[in-house]
């Protein structure tokens, strides 16, 4: 009598973990497959030597250290009326830092990220050494890693304590950004740049290695924006006024000089607008969808108008303009560092690690158990 009840019994748990096993990929993985609600990261660049356009030797009129025995620099009078290229600074020590953490609303389905984001230089102290800092906000759908189709995402670069600086424009984001889709696919996606405002394809390169794990790479260059109109666009959509806040960020995009200030012939005064381009490239763990190692060669430059950025952003004008320094307010190449990628690919191999368990292992253990006992449990109920 107890053989016969062990017997059933063996069977019953048996049958039980047989069905777990096959619920398990069909119930529980897509429950993991979504961005945990407290994700935690800091991703850091490289120091690498950049060219800047720097903001407070344009202020006082004082070229900068490197511009300082150049012929084109030399002050007359008290107040001299300097070229633009003594302020540019080539030899600047650069690099970036964004960090990424969970904020409200977040709840099942969805999940908000509020990345801040900065550009610093190494050559100085807190808090001279910021060159740029933004804070954006973006809400995702915790399954597809896209965002919701709801006016909640902002993104803002303003100087705290100035009129509208805490409250930016709310937006619906298109693309992806910080995060790829769950089983990222070997296409294009749809990525917002949030420099530039706007929305571009990323395209997929090529299947590579990182540390012995496999990665998708993918890459895009976002052609000349129009920093002045492009922001301006931004702020005032939906019929919005301009801020205090709003009208100090457009100050610098917008610059008005003498021609030959600005390496130009002739007397008159000539308007430029800062206009901006990069060559984005990431690696994915296609699993997860995170990104595990990124690149970002960033320019920021002045032109009269779109063809002449155009012109400009070619290899013979990118050269040109690397040689005479005339035009550009931000030249840097962001490589994330080795400390950065390797945490990265870490979490990114923790988490495809719980999906594989959860996914293949688990369900085999556990179906090869259960079969083992109903089978274990048939032949002790017949012999007993």
């Amino acid at each position: 009598m107890a053989k016969r009840t062990i017997s059933h019994l063996m069977i019953i748990i048996g049958a039980a973990l047989i069905v777990i096993a096959v619920l398990l990929p069909t119930f529980l993985v897509p429950r993991l497959k979504v961005i945990p609600l407290d994700t935690v990261s800091t991703t850091v660049t490289e120091v690498r030597e950049g060219a800047l356009l720097d903001s407070v030797a344009l202020a006082k009129g004082e070229p900068v250290e490197p511009r300082k025995n150049d012929p084109r620099c030399e002050a007359e009078g008290e107040n001299p009326d300097l070229p633009v290229h003594c302020f540019i600074n080539d030899e600047v020590p650069l690099k970036s830092s964004r960090h990424v953490r969970t904020e409200e609303p977040s709840d099942e389905e969805r999940v908000t990220l509020e990345a801040g984001t900065v550009i610093m230089r190494e050559d100085r102290e807190e808090p001279r050494n910021l060159i740029n800092a933004t804070v954006d906000r973006i809400t995702l759908d915790r399954t597809n890693a896209f965002p919701v189709d709801e006016p909640i995402s902002s993104i803002s670069g303003a100087t705290p304590g100035q009129e509208g600086a805490d409250e930016p424009v709310q937006f619906t984001r298109p693309g992806i950004q910080y995060q790829f889709p769950f089983n990222a696919q070997k296409k294009s996606y749809p990525y917002y740049d949030a420099i530039g405002l706007d929305l571009f394809e990323i395209d997929f390169i090529a299947e590579e290695e990182q540390d012995g794990e496999t990665v998708y790479k993918y890459s895009m260059t976002v052609p000349p924006q129009n920093l002045y109109e492009n922001t301006r666009a931004h702020a005032t959509r939906d019929g919005r006024e301009l801020t205090e806040a709003d009208k100090s960020s457009l100050a610098s995009l917008r610059l008005k000089f003498p021609a030959e200030n600005w390496g130009l012939e002739g007397d008159e005064d000539v308007e430029m607008d800062r206009y901006y381009t990069t060559t984005r490239t990431v690696r994915v763990e296609p699993t997860t969808g995170m990104i595990v190692n990124g690149t970002e060669e960033i320019f920021q430059f002045y032109a009269r108008d779109e063809a002449e950025a155009k012109e400009m952003v070619t290899e013979e004008g990118r050269k040109k303009e690397a040689e005479e320094r005339n035009r550009t307010a931000l030249d840097f190449s962001g490589q994330w560092s080795e400390e950065t990628k390797k945490n990265q690919l870490a979490k990114a191999k923790d988490s495809k690690s719980a999906l594989t368990t959860a996914g293949t292992i688990a369900p085999w253990i556990l179906g090869i158990i259960g079969l083992i006992l109903v089978l274990l449990g048939i032949r002790m109920h017949r012999r007993s």
